[in-house]
């Protein structure tokens, strides 16, 4: 088949077994790769009885159909598993050169079972496969992790993904990071990783892997990569990175702050993209592969307490240890996420963590006897940063903090279950449902929890289309009806994307058809908008079935209680979304039973027949 090389290696770290197996034609074409392909064969061989940290709990690396060339943000791979911090589904989209090599040493992707003995690192130089010891470089940070391979290896080129100490500590935060900075991040991969005792995975590959038509697909890369420079909002993010709409939050009302509470601060412009860019911006990082769009950061603070140079903040950053702390001070903020980095956390859940104990700590719920003497006071910089070392160190409050807020909250109790933002365990990302009403149902029915990259309905709500899945005019971003339909499509589009597998700022200018077409010349399969979106809902209800074999039902599909209550003060004061209202539009447009499960005549449709006997015994 063109655009995949069919190939998928299989490493039992128990055995130190390495085997290379065919994809079955049909998964790649029903699922493409990324997310979808991993749903296909996770969903058969991760048992759900068993602990998340089992030897049978897999971790599975893929690219898709549109990686390994130069197709504009095609710099993406996914990693999937069950979720150490969840216990549902987990899959996480990174970038960098990974999948680029992945397709070039002829795999389309790897799956990792077992437990190894001592610490290694998987080592893939094209058909040279190998497991090697990683006992020198375990417990190294990330960047020393990486140049440690790199020197070992003798190689200038590849990409390598690894963890940091948090991962080796089963820290259930932490991510695998990719080429030390772009993080797969949310669930906790990298603890699953540090409990098989694998550092760090390096590939490189010189073998290109073929399309269906070498003319087609120049003309295509050079549409797509149009579509993209011409959209208003990718030329803000190749000036300002995505720490552009910190800049706009006191009109939207996006940013959470503290701990969700508030609907306004006079922090946001201090901690934007656009100040940023005006002090400790430098003109130094690298784009993404093949990446038209160049919103990475690369900063330098030159002295005091904050000293650092490297990748700046994103965003998601900039609210976890902004705004949701009330924290305007832009220098901590890229130190705790040059930590973040450099451990293997996920900034989102180490922010929100923060805030939760600042909360907790305001409240009197835990005290400094209870953090060893840190004053957990709101924009305390100092208390921000001493915490992102515990919680990657497993040290004090730390511990608890690093297990998630879910976790927290059950242990602390004493009403502070009132103030732990979570969906299913997964802590909210820094988008606020009462400024976009679409995200409500979106976080409710995520696979993974609270997320919006499981439908970035930020791209529509508000202000855009997508004509061939029905949303012909951009909805009100506080409407009180089509939130389940608008959930619904994006969901089922972004879901093709992390399988494609691109960036998600692509879809600003790049339709479902306009994939389908690449889709198309790339692989020689005839795709079109439907089937893309058909696809789609197949990954989606898939995810689903996964969850529902794990205990997840109706009753999980809900939103934690701060976030259905309107903020003091802001743009949304007043604004809350009626959930119940959108779920009911939601299950129906999804073809799901009350109690959550997809329908079997919804499953049929979708040639899941295999798991019908699963849901409905």
């Amino acid at each position: 088949m063109y655009g995949f090389t069919g190939n998928l290696l299989r490493v039992d770290l128990t055995s130190a077994k390495i085997t290379r197996e065919k994809i079955p034609e049909d998964y790649l074409r029903d699922f493409l790769g990324g997310s979808g392909l991993a749903a296909r064969y996770l969903y058969n061989e991760i048992p759900v009885e068993e602990d998340v940290f089992s030897e049978n709990n897999k971790l599975f690396f893929s690219a898709g159909p549109l990686n390994g060339r130069h197709f504009p943000t095609s710099g993406r791979c996914c990693v999937a598993c069950r979720s150490p911090l969840t216990g549902i589904w987990l899959d996480s989209v990174w970038s960098g050169k990974f999948s680029y090599n992945l397709k070039r040493a002829g795999l389309d992707a790897i799956i990792i079972e077992g437990k190894s003995p001592q610490p290694v690192y998987l080592y893939i130089n094209n058909d040279d496969i190998q497991l090697k010891d990683a006992s020198k470089i375990w417990g190294k940070v990330v960047s020393e992790t990486v140049l440690n391979i790199f020197d070992e290896c003798g190689h200038t080129r590849g990409s390598c993904c690894a963890i940091g100490p948090a991962g080796e500590k089963l820290v259930k935060l932490a991510n695998i990071m990719g080429d030390t900075t772009r993080a797969a991040g949310r669930g906790g991969a990298g603890a699953l990783m540090g409990s098989k005792k694998l550092k760090a995975i390096f590939v490189y590959g010189d073998k290109e892997p073929a399309v269906s038509d070498e003319e087609k697909w120049k003309e295509v890369i050079k549409e797509i990569t149009k579509k993209i420079n011409e959209q208003p909002v990718t030329k803000s993010l190749k000036a300002y990175g995505t720490g552009v709409a910190m800049a706009a939050a006191s009109q939207t009302g996006d940013a959470p702050t503290k701990n969700w509470k508030l609907g306004t601060w006079d922090g946001y412009s201090k901690i934007s993209g656009i100040t940023m860019a005006q002090t400790i911006l430098r003109k130094h990082s690298s784009p993404c592969h093949a990446c038209p769009i160049h919103c990475a950061r690369y900063v330098e603070i030159d002295e005091g307490p904050y000293a650092m140079k490297g990748e700046g903040p994103e965003y998601e950053a900039l609210g976890s240890f902004g705004s949701m702390c009330l924290n305007d001070n832009l220098e901590s903020i890229a130190y705790a996420n040059m930590l973040c980095n450099e451990y293997g956390l996920d900034s989102i859940s180490t922010g929100a963590a923060i805030a939760f104990a600042m909360e907790a700590f305001e409240k009197g719920i835990i005290t400094h006897k209870d953090t060893d003497g840190i004053q957990l006071t709101w924009g305390n910089t100092e208390a921000i940063v001493a915490l992102v070392k515990k919680i990657a160190k497993q040290e004090g409050i730390g511990d608890l903090l690093g297990q998630g807020v879910r976790k927290a909250a059950e242990v602390l109790g004493r009403g502070s279950e009132e103030f732990a933002v979570h969906v299913k365990g997964l802590e909210l990302p820094m988008h606020d449902p009462r400024a976009f009403f679409g995200y409500a149902p979106t976080y409710a029915t995520s696979p993974r929890g609270a997320c919006h990259l499981h439908g970035y309905v930020g791209g529509y709500d508000g202000r855009g289309v997508m004509p061939e899945a029905g949303l012909i005019e951009p909805q009100d971003a506080h409407a009180l009806t089509g939130k389940g339909f608008l959930a619904k499509i994006v969901q089922d589009y972004d879901s093709v994307v992390q399988s494609s597998i691109v960036c998600y700022f692509m879809t600003y200018g790049v339709g479902p058809g306009d994939l389908a077409k690449a889709l198309s010349v790339a692989t020689g399969i005839h795709y079109d908008a439907q089937t893309v979106l058909k696809i789609g809902e197949r990954i989606f209800n898939l995810q689903r079935a996964f969850n529902n074999r794990l205990g997840i039902t109706r009753k999980d599909d809900t939103l934690p209680k701060r976030v259905l209550t309107s903020t003091e003060g802001g743009p949304n004061e007043g604004y809350v979304p009626n959930l119940e209202e959108q779920l009911k539009e939601y299950y129906q447009l999804r073809g799901w039973e009350e109690d959550g499960k997809p329908s079997k005549e919804k499953l049929r449709e979708l040639g899941l027949d295999f798991v019908i006997g699963d849901l409905y015994v």
